[in-house]
């Protein structure tokens, strides 16, 4: 079963970022002090009515490794979201980053959760999400959902993004985990 789902985001959409780490003391690897991720979010960011962010934290400093990421929080008027930033490249000393919104995976089981009782009639007795899903086309996330003793994988995938509309759909496993 494939259901396509929208959820309206925060951010318009993912943006590209390179700035110049910091060399660690020990190990000479560059990294991005976690001011300088939260002021690219500032600047570069903005809510779905196209205005700045009012404050953005972030947990810690994003390491200068290719994949390596952090999920800074951001607040605009009094919407909360989470921005996702993700090293893609390193180059010297410079670390070039993506910076996307993220859905809250609560939200996604919430809804996944409310269009499967409205089509069966009952939701299924729990349906978790290990993580938020990333607000950018292709990106994937796998789920559990749990029924009658019996626990099945759900694959949700980002379709399409138009501005700050995603839209998403999902599938349930056809056969139970073993």
């Amino acid at each position: 079963m494939t259901n396509t789902t929208c959820q309206r985001l925060v951010l318009a959409s993912a943006i590209t970022v390179a700035v110049f780490g910091a060399a660690a003391c020990s190990s000479g690897t560059p990294s991005v002090s976690k001011k300088d991720v939260e002021s690219q979010i500032i600047t570069k960011m903005t809510g779905a009515d196209g205005k700045k962010a009012d404050s953005v934290t972030c947990p810690e400093n994003l390491a200068g490794q290719k994949g390596a990421e952090i999920n800074c929080t951001m607040k605009v008027g009094d919407k909360t979201s989470t921005v996702n930033v993700t090293v893609t490249s390193i180059e010297g000393e410079q670390v070039k980053f993506d910076m996307v919104q993220t859905i809250d995976k609560d939200q996604v089981a919430k809804q996944i959760s409310e269009e499967l009782g409205q089509q069966f009639g009952t939701k299924p007795e729990t349906l978790t999400c290990p993580e938020n899903l990333k607000g950018t086309e292709g990106a994937t996330l796998r789920c559990e959902l749990k029924d009658s003793g019996q626990t099945y994988g759900v694959t949700v995938t980002v379709n399409k993004v138009d501005g700050s509309d995603v839209n998403y759909g999902f599938k349930v496993d056809d056969k139970p985990k073993s």
